[in-house]
């Protein structure tokens, strides 16, 4: 395969996919679990803080 930029022309018909699961539900899978990542970091920290804040007064 090779490096791409090797010379001036590059076809990107010709490239293999930049990682294996390119074309199939891999893309989704990984984005909707750091979805899941991200609202589970956001309930977590909220929780917290509220337990701070009614300990607080």
């Amino acid at each position: 395969m090779g490096f791409p930029f090797d010379t001036a022309m590059w076809d990107p018909s010709t490239q293999e996919a930049i990682f294996m699961g390119a074309g199939t539900a891999a893309p989704g899978v990984y984005a909707l679990i750091g979805i899941v990542i991200c609202i589970a970091a956001l309930v977590i920290g909220q929780a917290a803080e509220a337990a701070k804040y009614k300990k607080h007064k």
